[in-house]
């Protein structure tokens, strides 16, 4: 007996290519495909009434100022239906076509410049257009094929169970009334079955690749949205930095500069004593000696605040570990760093934690939490959580707005989930490419 050998990888591979071919009708994406289709002739009847609408009434009220709330609504019927559309997309790919518009202006006026002067309201308008149009026309054509392979697979059945002049005519008063004819229709059938699904396949993603060249933001969009985007975090970082500076002119004042104006009293107080009460200048001097030690506590206390000096000796897993040790609720630290990380999203990190942590210690009522730091791909990722009661927000004006500002400052991303109950996660990406 011949021994068995492996086939040649390139026929094998045609081989495949065949099979793959001939069977996609049994493929999932097929199906996926037909989804795709079928629910855009949904969205284009919804399409058709709201572009129909939409144009009449606001080419009447466009005159009228009482219109001005019409035309806004009808800018945000076309940015549903095309919002709608965009999550279509997951039945292709399993991710909407992303979705970028202007910021929203204040005022009647200014929200109607807004909407009506953003090119995206009139990209999804084109859309809207477009897909009354092919969204129906591509869902009838794939019904009807599908339709009309199932009936030509299914004829012999029919054959067999209907008086054969129940069979409809198949054109030009060919009707099928023998067996030879029947085999020919099911052969029709089975060469249906295999190339309806590509014809689907090409009107599906064909339909959909129109739909992302319209509704997806443009590279002029995304510049200027990162523009707009850089702006706001650059204020951020320029509020933090005021902060900041207020925080320090504040503690110098009310800490240190005063126990240095009591020192400077003490010991004006024990020159004066020194000649006729040297005891009593002494305990002046002594007072003032504990008083300046006071003021080095605080002022080592304050420039700690501003870089701590273990962070820049020794790196962020040792800071960490630091604050982690001397914070009441019980904290497991986990940081995977390897090479150091530049200063900036170092001394960010800390601050993210050693806030995180305060805030655990002083309103979570937590009992444990947990830090976990990574870096992969470039970027830094941070996870702090606690088991307390929850409740947290960033956006109530709390230390945590501030560390967002600080993160989006170096472009980087900060989210918050803390239902009542707990338990409450916190999780930090920054930029850390060298």
């Amino acid at each position: 007996m011949a021994p068995w050998r492996t086939p040649d990888r390139p026929t094998y591979r045609a081989a495949v290519q065949v099979i793959r071919f001939l069977t996609r009708a049994f493929a999932v994406a097929t199906w996926r495909e037909l989804g795709y289709l079928l629910a855009g002739g949904v969205t284009a009847a919804i399409a058709f009434g709201v572009v129909v609408a939409g144009t009449i009434v606001g080419t009447l009220c466009a005159i009228l100022i009482i219109g001005l709330p019409v035309l806004i609504g009808v800018a945000y019927a076309f940015r549903a239906v095309a919002d709608v559309e965009r999550q279509r997309a997951r039945i292709l790919y399993d991710a909407p076509v992303e979705r970028l518009y202007d910021e929203p202006r204040r005022g009647w006026i200014g929200r109607l410049r807004g909407l009506w002067s953003d090119p995206q309201t009139w990209r999804d308008f084109l859309w809207l257009i477009l897909l009354s149009v092919i969204g129906f026309a591509f869902a009838v054509g794939a019904a009807t094929l599908w339709g009309s392979v199932l009936y030509l697979l299914s004829l012999p059945l029919w054959w067999l169970a209907v008086p054969h002049s129940a069979l409809p005519d198949l054109g030009n008063g060919w009707t099928v009334d023998t067996w030879s004819r029947v085999g020919f229709v099911f052969a029709g059938g089975v060469v249906g079955l295999v190339l309806t699904p590509w014809i689907c396949a090409g009107l599906a993603h064909g339909e959909a690749l129109l739909a992302k060249a319209l509704l997806a933001p443009t590279r002029r969009s995304r510049l200027r949205a990162r523009v707009d985007e850089l702006t706001t975090t650059r204020a951020a970082a320029a509020d933090v930095q005021a902060d900041e500076l207020r925080r320090i002119e504040r503690d110098l004042h009310d800490g240190a500069q005063a126990r240095l104006v009591a020192v400077a009293m003490e010991l004006g107080r024990a020159r004066d004593k020194l000649d006729t009460d040297p005891a009593a200048a002494r305990a002046l001097v002594d007072a003032a000696h504990e008083e300046t030690k006071t003021a080095l506590a605080e002022l080592r206390e304050l420039v700690s605040g501003m870089y701590p000096a273990i962070l820049t000796d020794r790196g962020l897993d040792a800071a960490l570990s630091s604050i982690a040790a001397r914070c009441p609720v019980p904290v497991t630290l986990d940081v995977e760093l390897g090479e150091r990380l530049p200063p900036a999203v170092e001394v960010a990190a800390y601050f993210v934690v050693a806030e995180s942590l305060t805030n655990m210690a002083k309103h979570s009522g937590a009992t444990s939490g947990s830090v976990r730091i990574r870096r992969s791909r470039g970027a830094l990722e941070i996870d702090v959580l606690d088991d307390g009661v929850g409740g947290a927000d960033a956006s109530a004006g709390s230390g945590l707005a501030g560390l967002r500002d600080r993160v989006a400052a170096l472009d980087g991303t900060l989210s918050l989930s803390s239902p009542r109950g707990g338990p409450t996660t916190l999780h930090v990406e920054m930029p850390c490419a060298l």
